[in-house]
């Protein structure tokens, strides 16, 4: 559900005091009631729902599969490794308005990805910084969404990595994931903003504008492999918040392959070109 936005995108709980006025919002819902509620909002800058912690709740997706309107769904999964049977629910959902599933790279959630791509449901992948194992579960879901002619959704963010590495104007991981402040900005219920990834609140000193490129030359300032990592442009730090000594060489590995299959294919398309009509 990334988009080109010429205004940040506003992410709020549905108990937020006030409201975004015309300004583009996404809201956050976390009972039945406040999806039931949302999803038949007319705000003119809603651009979806962002649902949190219902997966398990067959009553609520009954009802949203019922419901009128096009507010897009995203159905963010808390620990998709229990969670993933629960997907089935969206199917019917999926029928009458638009759904999208977010999972956190945690071990286990490759069977919610797969699931969720075998459903025709696009996805999400939320890496954040990822452990041996949830690596190794990144490295099969690039796989499935690479080769598996079943999979016909979008597996982000190997979906708009691939389509930079081929020339597209994606930005980087840190748009690509909706983590960017400078574009995507969370407010609590108290209107506190926060960072990406963390509980704690910029302060004023900390630039929306500049927050990713201040990281990436901080990083780089401070001797980094970002200084000299292929991928610099792509991902301009992301894998290294907010630990700043992740070790990022299983990540370059997915990454070469993700170039590899781009390479690939720019190959197959000039094969392509080339034979007589």
């Amino acid at each position: 559900m990334s988009q080109e936005v010429e205004k940040p995108l506003i992410f709020l709980p549905a108990d937020f005091k006030g409201g975004p006025g015309d300004e583009p919002f996404v809201v956050i819902v976390r009972s039945r009631e406040e999806l039931n509620r949302w999803q038949h909002d007319r705000s003119p800058g809603l651009q979806w729902i962002q649902v949190e912690g219902l997966s398990g709740d067959p009553d609520t997706w009954a009802f949203a599969a019922q419901g009128t309107g096009d507010i897009p769904l995203d159905v963010v999964l808390s620990a998709p490794g229990s969670e993933f049977s629960d997907l089935y629910r969206l199917v019917d959902v999926l029928a009458v308005r638009d759904v999208r599933v977010s999972v956190p790279a945690t071990p286990g959630f490759l069977k919610a990805v797969r699931l969720a791509a075998s459903l025709g449901l696009p996805v999400r992948v939320l890496p954040g910084q990822p452990s041996a194992e949830a690596i190794a579960e990144l490295a099969e879901v690039l796989a499935c969404y690479l080769h598996d002619p079943m999979v016909e959704a979008p597996i982000e963010f190997f979906h708009s990595a691939l389509a930079w590495m081929r020339g597209s104007q994606t930005g980087s991981l840190w748009i690509i994931c909706e983590e960017d402040p400078a574009v995507f900005r969370h407010y609590d219920s108290k209107g506190g903003m926060e960072l990406p990834r963390t509980a704690r609140r910029l302060t004023e000193e900390t630039s929306l504008r500049d927050f990713v490129k201040s990281h990436l030359a901080r990083l780089i300032g401070e001797g980094a492999e970002c200084a000299t990592c292929p991928w610099q442009l792509l991902c301009q730090g992301y894998f290294k918040w907010p630990n700043p000594e992740y070790p990022c060489r299983e990540v370059k590995q997915l990454f070469a392959t993700l170039r590899a299959a781009a390479d690939e294919i720019e190959r197959d398309l000039a094969g392509c070109e080339a034979q007589p009509a």
